[in-house]
């Protein structure tokens, strides 16, 4: 480093300028703002004698003076205007604010400032002064910048701890708040994280002057209730409702804008104002926010975001959802094709055995609907779906409801407690009907250790998938899959658990109730006219069904010989219920 002569120089002015950079954009009074930085600069020109203040501005804001890779307009037009000698001393704030980058990079800066006949100063750091009256400045310029590129690392490790420790507890801790969540404070052991919760809700319907929680809230039921995504996007639409970019200010919408098109490779960003896509409803309803999980790392083949788990495969759930785990749990088989999501009929009517998937084909197995013009259940397949072929397989509804609950109580009235088929259809039933007969908080604890089950083990399986398709080859990748893996098969094997605690104490203090249930009318028999089965309702029918049948499966007609009543007999199978099994073991951590 070179000392620069400025006394020597055949004009009457020393030449100064100055320069400011801040990580973060801010004209605050705060100790870093540019504004601060550059009165003390100017200052400290008009306390030197015969120096004259160059008003050129070469500040850059909201850049970073440690990452190497990062464009600083400001400072390359500096560079260039003491190349062209416009100058003669540039004056900064701090040493940090002309970088971070230690005191390699630094001295390089002042050596290509010396060439050039300009000499560099520092307000806050008066040995920092590589003008001919400091011949100390060289060593304590090297020092201050190798303290500079530490400190600057330093923040980064503490930054980076920070944000760790934040993420492990579920904090909301960087980007955005979800669409229909407010973010708040709140204290957990001690440490302050961003807690998310609904937001405001107006309780009117869907239009233009709606919150985004009466529209995550309107999304949630619209898919509970058989809408499919596009539908609901374009029902959104239609409404006016504001979307997650339309329902920003003009300056945040931008900036997610520019986000969004960075990471994609073409095509346009999504748009502002009232325009929803399936994607855009889809998104949300796959939050685990919306449930109140914490969200872990993207899926690398779904690029869904995951359920963040603890060392114990525990989900992390901080916050406050729409619904509880055991609706987005469901929510997710919906959008999966897993689960029947209509209980009604399209007319919104509910039958016994219609729309709610107990009544299956027997040609390609899917479920049957109800066909209210003609009062039967049909599976309509209008072309071949791999080894289905088309048909249409119908049948009477009053025929089959009644023939189904004959078969039913005929059934339950013959039970042998010597036969094993019979023991193993009793112990299914009374493990179902304890379940259905628990205290409410047994029973919301038992659905949601289920509903935790199957959508770990389910999980688990797309894991395996990934592993088989590559995306966990090397070292790395090879312990990112058994971290993985070890906490799910952690989580299945606490959810077996409880869920067999769950069910041997509810099996346990609630019995069949066998007698009452035939002892209800003067003959005995539930079927008769005002027996027991003509006073249930729906509802009532198919919860004792359930308990007792898996599923019934319509044949396709063979003959229209005998009465309705025995066509329809001779169609009909009875899939009766069996206990839960044991879940057998899965591939091993190492597997």
């Amino acid at each position: 480093m070179e000392l620069i002569a400025l006394g020597d120089r055949d004009q009457d002015m020393i030449r100064a300028v100055t320069y400011e950079r801040q990580s973060h954009k801010s004209e605050t009074d705060s100790q870093a703002s540019p504004k601060m930085q550059r009165d003390k600069s100017v200052a400290y020109i008009n306390s030197q004698d015969n120096w004259t203040h160059v008003d050129v501005d070469y500040s850059d804001v909201g850049i970073s003076g440690y990452d190497p890779n990062v464009y600083r307009p400001g400072f390359e037009r500096l560079l260039e205007d003491a190349r062209a000698r416009k100058f003669d001393v540039v004056v900064i704030y701090m040493l940090s604010r002309l970088t971070r980058q230690g005191a390699a990079e630094a001295l390089k800066i002042q050596q290509e400032l010396a060439n050039h006949g300009v000499a560099l100063v520092s307000t806050q750091e008066p040995f920092i002064n590589t003008s001919d009256d400091n011949p100390f400045g060289v060593a304590f310029f090297a020092l201050i910048a190798g303290l500079a590129h530490q400190e600057s690392k330093n923040k980064s490790k503490f930054i980076r701890d920070a944000f760790a420790e934040l993420k492990s507890r579920g904090s909301h801790s960087s980007g955005p708040v979800p669409y229909g969540f407010k973010s708040e404070p709140v204290q957990v052991d001690n440490v302050t994280i961003r807690k998310l919760s609904p937001g405001p809700i107006s309780g009117g319907g869907i239009g233009p002057k709606s919150t985004p929680a009466d529209v995550v809230q309107y999304v949630i039921s619209e898919a509970e209730s058989g809408s499919k995504a596009n539908a609901i996007a374009s029902d959104l639409t239609e409404k006016g409702a504001p979307t997650p970019l339309g329902s920003l200010d003009e300056e945040a919408a931008q900036a997610r804008r520019e986000a969004s098109q960075s990471r994609r490779k073409s095509g346009k960003g999504d748009g502002a104002g009232n325009e929803w896509s399936s994607t855009v409803v889809t998104r949300i309803l796959r939050d685990p926010r919306l449930a109140g999980f914490a969200i872990g790392a993207v899926d690398p083949k779904s690029r869904r975001r995951t359920i963040l788990r603890n060392e114990e495969g525990q989900p992390v759930q901080p916050h406050e959802g729409f619904v509880t785990p055991t609706r987005w749990y469901g929510l997710q088989k919906i959008l999966d094709g897993r689960k029947r999501e209509r209980n009604m009929d399209r007319a919104g009517a509910m039958t016994f055995l219609g729309s709610w998937g107990v009544l299956r084909c027997g040609t390609c197995r899917s479920g049957m609907t109800v066909a209210n013009v003609d009062g039967t259940y049909v599976c309509n397949l209008r072309r071949s779906v791999g080894d289905a072929p088309k048909h249409v397989v119908r049948i009477a509804m009053g025929e089959t409801d009644n023939v189904v609950a004959s078969l039913l109580w005929a059934k339950v009235a013959t039970l042998d407690p010597e036969d094993d088929n019979d023991v193993a259809l009793l112990a299914a039933a009374s493990e179902r009907f304890a379940a259905q007969g628990a205290d409410p908080e047994a029973a919301a604890e038992l659905a949601e250790q289920e509903a935790q089950l199957e959508h770990v083990q389910q999980s688990m399986k797309e894991l395996y998938e990934d592993r088989d398709d590559g995306l966990y080859e090397g070292p790395t990748g090879r312990a990112a899959f058994r971290d993985t893996i070890r906490k799910y098969q952690q989580h299945e094997a606490r959810c077996t658990e409880r869920i067999d605690e769950l069910r041997a104490s509810a099996t346990t203090a609630i019995q069949l109730p066998m007698d009452e249930w035939f002892a209800d009318s003067d003959s005995e028999d539930p079927l008769a006219p005002g027996g027991l089965w003509s006073r249930w309702d729906v509802a009532d029918k198919r919860s004792f069904l359930s308990l007792f049948v898996d599923s019934v499966t319509v044949n396709p007609s063979t003959t229209r010989r005998g009465t309705s009543w025995e066509r329809a007999l001779g169609r009909i199978e009875v899939d009766w219920a069996t206990p839960r099994e044991a879940d057998e073991g899965d591939d091993s951590v190492t597997a």
